[in-house]
């Protein structure tokens, strides 16, 4: 009677992985890839944030048409993007001077090697 209530079984395959699933393919493993993943995102994002500004500063100085008012926000525009490149380019430098520090590589520009 207990063996109509309880059946064995059995495992159908042995080659399930054992691996946590990354949806990045496993280059997340540990803190410094993390830490260069997540700052490459923000350079890249900052980057392309900086070419819009640049590129709707551009713009509206154009269109200002002589206008003095128009042609000095258009001027702050280009400004503020400048300066956020200068940040951008501040946070790669002190990204590459901790990485150096600890002994480890990045990867943005190719040098993972």
């Amino acid at each position: 009677m207990f063996d109509l209530l309880v059946t064995k079984v059995f495992a159908a395959s042995t080659d399930i992985p054992t691996e946590p699933i990354n949806p990045l393919g496993g280059r997340l493993t540990d803190l410094n890839s993390v830490f260069v993943w997540i700052t490459n995102l923000v350079i890249i994002l900052g980057l392309a944030l900086v070419v819009v500004f640049l590129a709707m500063g551009f713009i509206r100085f154009i269109t200002s048409q002589g206008d003095k008012v128009a042609t000095e926000q258009a001027q702050k525009w280009v400004t503020y993007a400048v300066i956020g490149g200068v940040g951008l380019f501040l946070v790669y430098a002190i990204k590459g001077v901790i990485l150096n520090l600890v002994g480890q590589k990045d990867d943005l520009l190719g040098g993972n090697d």
